[in-house]
């Protein structure tokens, strides 16, 4: 078991904070476009996430790192879409990025509440094809750097060795645990229409 205290000094807000206040600075003028994007409900599921990739990797460090990378790549794409800079084109697909999103969610929700259901590669399908229009979306606005931090999240969250972990009984109880968590995190970003 790891330490209660290393999983619970991480708090998304205040990174999502940060990260706002640096992208807004570099790139925009309009402090409008700068106010907050990350709310209260997501704040809880991107710390629950954490967790969830703490118990997982067992080290602080590359938890930070994946979620701090999902973090800035949500911020980054909210300010662009706030700040009128996608195209029409961009814009179909930032909905379809949406949709696949809310797909995936809805799948990890089920896959976890109904026993037997779960599809390893059922979700490493839709989490390729999100990760590919993630790529493609940011790929005109933001740096490389960037585009390899979505290819760095993918790399941890799409991986059996991690989805096995969550969905697989008795494989990592503590992650099971964890994701119930999750589960209900991500059910009240559905509800208020955040996923």
């Amino acid at each position: 078991l790891l330490q209660e205290d290393s999983m619970t000094d991480f708090k998304a807000s205040v990174v999502a904070f940060e990260v706002q206040k640096n992208f807004a600075n570099k790139f925009f003028s309009n402090k409008a476009v700068a106010k907050s994007l990350i709310d209260d409900t997501s704040g809880n599921l991107l710390d629950n996430l954490y967790k969830l990739l703490h118990v997982f990797t067992k080290n602080k460090k590359d938890s930070e790192k994946t979620t701090r990378n999902i973090i800035k790549i949500a911020i980054k794409i909210g300010m662009l879409q706030r700040g009128d800079k996608f195209s029409r084109e961009e814009k179909a697909n930032l909905v379809q990025i949406q949709k696949n999103l809310r797909t995936v969610a809805m799948t990890l929700i089920s896959f976890y509440q109904v026993d037997h259901t779960y599809d390893r590669n059922f979700v490493i399908k839709y989490l390729t094809e999100l990760e590919t229009l993630l790529k493609n979306l940011i790929s005109n606005h933001l740096t490389d750097k960037s585009v390899g931090r979505v290819e760095q999240i993918f790399g941890v969250v799409k991986t059996p060795e991690f989805l096995d972990s969550v969905y697989v009984p008795k494989k990592n109880s503590e992650m099971r645990e964890i994701m119930g968590t999750v589960v209900s995190d991500l059910n009240c970003c559905l509800e208020a229409g955040i996923l």
